[in-house]
């Protein structure tokens, strides 16, 4: 007996994003996501990036969608039988009131119907309220059904709850019963409706009625499923139970009455048999359910499960729930939610500059994301290190991200020793959805010094600070390789350097004979170079700070010719500059 009420009662849970769909028999099949909300942007950090998917899928636990008509034969003939369920009158009380506890349980049966029938049939009222209801909740059906009884001899029957009615036992009548059916199916508008018809006798009444009653029941379009009891489906004279059954039910001969609960399995319930995960339209992966799955109705099951890595873009990702019903009959529900992913990335990660040639230094940071959604983020850089707090202009100058992503920082340091050491540049940009979630990224930038000073020899004036006589021969410095040639050896130590001021900068003297090395002297200093092959190098101070004579501060002997070089804060060394003299006599 297959018939359909499945396995839902009681509202259903308010999900972030569901969708719902009905099952042939009224069970209502529900899936949500969770986690995440649609719309949610999250962030990468130069990986693909998993995002956690967490939701609920359900059974039989929404708005139940499904009326069920129970006809009851209660003519005389069910007195008959001693069964341990008692007679069939008695046995017909147990089934249908397990069968309607199913139904309640099951939560796709919205409302019920009662039918009792003997030579003719009456509509049961079904609820406790004032008035004559031939529709109500399952949970009032048991106390209706348990009301019905036979009296004066078997030859009446007597719906007692919840308004008395009473009928003709002495016959079998199915259009009579069918007719009433019709009566509650037309006053329900639930969009799936069933009937479930018992007897224990064959059809004698109603003959010229049946036809056009059993197609106003076909026409309701409810399923119908019949039970003969201790009878045949067939041989009735006003009408067959296999006649009746129809849209998809079947009549089942059941010969011992106390095997009429065994029915209730294949008449009313639903199975949740399984979710699954696609993302981006790829493949389904079928999940882990807590319970798992497949699992009867009336139930709900959660999930949480990752997807792969995700790259910066926008991705779908949608769950379906699939299930079954006593009918044959199944259904899918699915729900989508659409994320964004985004990762900022800023280029170079590192890099040296030479400061004396190249102060600036420009960072490009990049929104990588759906497509046409990376415009107009605000990207707020800093500059740590020893150049902290430096600031710099931004394009577009708003430095929010254009149409690709893309918004560049450029800053400049300070050409001096100060500025020379590593920087950190962050740019950060906080996302929109939820508000709050912000990537940071950080790359390096270094300063060095790596251009060496520049060194000149230049001559100058006697320590009585003045020209030295016009005697031999003066090279200006730079139109010879080996350096200005000053026959009287006075010169000054000059150098200049990118990043170094001259104050900081160190010079030394070569003796190019012997190749001591005297020094360090300041940027400035006048000396007086006398080659004396064969002599010990040395050097002295000579002038004085408060005579006339203090032009010169220091004389040094070397047995060939002199040569400069000068060293800045960094350490690097210039190129050895020649400062030529003659050899004695001079």
């Amino acid at each position: 007996m297959l018939l359909v009420l499945a396995l839902m009662l009681g509202a259903a849970p308010v999900f972030a994003i569901s969708n719902s769909t009905t099952l042939p028999n009224g069970a209502d099949l529900s899936v949500s996501i969770d986690s995440p909300l649609s719309g949610t942007e999250f962030l990468a950090d130069g990986a693909p990036v998993p995002i956690t998917v967490s939701g609920t899928a359900s059974i039989g636990l929404g708005d139940p969608q499904a009326t069920i008509v129970y006809i009851f034969d209660a003519s005389g003939s069910t007195l008959n039988g001693a069964f341990a369920c008692g007679n069939v009158l008695a046995c017909e009380k147990s089934f249908f009131t397990q069968l309607n506890t199913a139904a309640a349980a099951s939560g796709s049966v919205n409302q019920i119907g009662l039918v009792a029938f003997g030579n003719d049939a009456r509509t049961a009222d079904m609820t406790p309220a004032g008035g004559d209801d031939p529709l109500g909740d399952p949970v009032d059906g048991n106390t209706v059904i348990n009301s019905i009884t036979l009296f004066n001899g078997g030859f009446n029957y007597r719906i007692v709850q919840y308004t008395q009615k009473d009928g003709n036992a002495d016959g079998t009548n199915y259009a009579a019963a069918l007719q009433q059916a019709v009566a509650i199916l037309n006053a329900s508008t639930d969009p799936a409706k069933f009937v479930i018809m018992a007897s224990d006798g064959l059809s004698n009444a109603g003959a010229g009625a049946f036809a056009a009653a059993l197609a106003a029941l076909d026409a309701t379009g409810a399923r119908i499923d019949t039970i003969a009891i201790a009878t045949s489906c067939t041989g009735g004279t006003a009408g067959d139970l296999a006649d009746v059954a129809g849209n998809g039910g079947t009549c089942r001969v059941v010969t011992n009455p106390n095997d009429l609960p065994n029915l209730i399995p294949n008449l009313v319930g639903s199975t949740l048999t399984k979710v699954e995960m696609t993302v981006d339209a790829g493949a389904p992966v079928v999940l882990t359910t807590v319970p798992p799955t497949p699992q009867p109705g009336a139930v709900a099951v959660t999930y949480t499960t990752q997807t792969a890595g995700l790259n910066p873009g926008s991705h779908d990702i949608c769950v379906k729930a699939f299930g079954t019903d006593v009918t044959g009959g199944s259904a899918s529900v699915s729900v989508c939610v659409t994320i964004a992913i985004f990762d900022l990335i800023l280029t170079p990660a590192s890099g040296i500059n030479d400061l004396g040639s190249d102060n600036q230094h420009t960072v490009t940071a990049t929104l990588k994301g759906p497509a046409g959604s990376v415009s107009g983020y605000l990207v707020t850089f800093a500059v740590g290190g020893q150049n902290a707090a430096a600031t710099g202009t931004c394009v577009p100058v708003s430095c929010a991200t254009d149409a690709s992503g893309v918004v560049t920082f450029t800053y400049s340091v300070p050409v001096a020793p100060t500025s020379l050491g590593n920087d950190t540049i962050s740019a950060s940009v906080t996302l929109a959805n939820p508000t709050g979630a912000t990537d940071t990224e950080q790359v390096t930038k270094t300063w060095g010094d790596i251009t060496p000073p520049s060194a000149s020899c230049q001559e100058t004036v006697n320590p009585n600070g003045k020209k030295t006589p016009p005697a031999g021969t003066t090279t200006p410095p730079g139109t010879s390789t080996n350096g200005p040639s000053n026959p009287d050896g006075y010169y000054r130590l000059s150098a200049t350097d990118a990043v170094s001021p001259a104050a900081s900068l160190q010079m030394f003297v070569v003796d190019t004979g012997s190749g001591t090395v005297f020094g360090p002297y300041p940027v400035g200093t006048n000396i007086k170079y006398t080659e004396a092959p064969g002599s010990t190098p040395s050097a002295k101070s000579i002038g004085s700070s408060t005579g006339q004579a203090g032009a010169v501060s220091v004389h040094i002997i070397g047995t060939g010719d002199a040569a400069i070089y000068a060293v800045d804060g960094s350490g690097n060394i210039s190129t050895l500059v020649s400062c030529l003299v003659p050899p004695p006599p001079q």
